[in-house]
Parts: structure tokens; C-alpha cells; sequence
């Protein structure tokens, strides 16, 4: 029908500009009006609310529970930290396997931690043995952050948790899950209509 045809031309197109990675499908109903043969059928309201749901968290400032680092600083220098921790490494992190880690472009990740390094949180290195490798590693001020960081957020979430109240949040969890196993089998139903 013209509804999932126009939904299947949407979840293609935002494949294609998130280079072919999955994407939460309502976040492409924004702003969007279907030719659904007259009013909006229940399933479209009910989207168009959990957009509105959505854009809200979206909208809030995450960088009051990291002071000093943006919310993507502090997710590379958790990952720095990750990736340096798993494979021993002595130069730090290898920045090939950062930027797979982070998913996102080359260049956008040496913006990133150019900025990074001009704040003193980390530096980057050159394998002397393989002139081709590169490396980053977090800066005592890197690591000083991170971990006020997680002790910040720590306390936050347990804040959460207990105005949530723990039984609703772990179903929230559980509804999370389900959600997330829904999403995928009906991306996967649309990207078979067509063959």
C-alpha cells in the first residue's frame, strides 16, 4: 500500500545517508505528512509521539554530568580507555580501531581529537617500528576527566534509578529490548518487499 511504500522509501534513504547502518526509523517521520487516504491512522499518532519523546532527549545537555568535555570527547576517552585496556598497548589505542569503535569518518574523528589534544586530554603517537600505525592515549588530565566523569554520573544514575523506582526501570529495560527486537525484524520485513 502507499504508506509502507513511502515508509520503505524513507528507511532507504536513511540508510543510504548513514552509510548503510541501521537507523531508528520514526526519527525520519519529523516534520513529514503521509497521504494515508485521510486521517492519521493510530500507528502513525503513535510514532509521531515517541518522535516527540525521542527529540527530547535528543534536546538534553548531557555535558553538565562530564564538566569540561563534550559528550562526544567523553565517549573517545572512554573508548581510548577501553581499547587501551583490552590490548595492553603500549602506545595507547590504535586510531583505525577508534575510529571503527566510534563509527564515525577518518576525518571527522581527527577534528575530534585534534580539539582533544588542544584541551590536553590525550595524544597521539606514531608506532616507530610501523610508520603507518598511529596511536592515541588519554593525558593525566584525560584520565582525571574521564574519571570525574564516571563518578558524576555515577551518583546520577543511582538518583535516576531510585525516582524511576528499580522495578519500573528494569522494565523499561525489558520494553527497550522488545522494542529494539521489533525495529529490527520489521527493517529486515521492508528490505525484502522489493527482493
Amino acid at each position: 500500500d502507499v504508506y509502507k511504500r513511502q515508509m520503505l522509501n524513507i528507511i532507504n534513504v536513511n540508510e543510504k545517508n548513514r552509510q548503510g547502518k541501521s537507523a531508528l526509523w520514526v526519527s525520519s517521520l519529523h516534520c513529514r505528512r503521509f497521504d494515508t487516504g485521510g486521517e492519521m491512522d493510530d500507528a502513525l499518532k503513535l510514532a509521531r509521539e515517541f518522535e516527540h519523546v525521542m527529540c527530547r532527549f535528543r534536546r538534553m545537555d548531557y555535558s553538565v554530568l562530564h564538566p569540561g568535555v563534550g559528550n562526544m570527547e567523553f565517549a573517545v576517552l572512554e573508548m581510548i580507555h577501553k581499547l587501551s585496556a583490552q590490548h595492553d598497548a603500549i602506545y595507547g589505542a590504535a586510531i583505525s580501531d577508534l575510529q571503527k569503535k566510534m563509527e564515525i569518518l577518518p576525518s571527522a574523528l581527527s577534528r575530534l581529537l585534534r580539539g582533544m589534544e588542544e584541551k590536553g586530554l590525550c595524544v597521539r603517537s606514531i608506532d616507530p617500528k610501523d610508520r603507518r600505525s598511529s596511536y592515541v592515549s588519554l593525558t593525566e588530565t584525560g584520565q582525571e576527566r574521564r574519571e570525574q566523569g564516571h563518578g558524576i554520573m555515577e551518583v546520577f544514575a543511582q538518583r535516576v534509578v531510585e525516582r524511576m523506582g528499580e522495578g519500573r526501570f528494569r522494565e523499561l529495560i525489558k520494553q527497550w529490548e522488545r522494542f529494539g527486537d521489533v525495529l529490527e525484524t520489521e527493517i529486515a520485513a521492508f528490505r525484502n518487499v522489493d527482493g
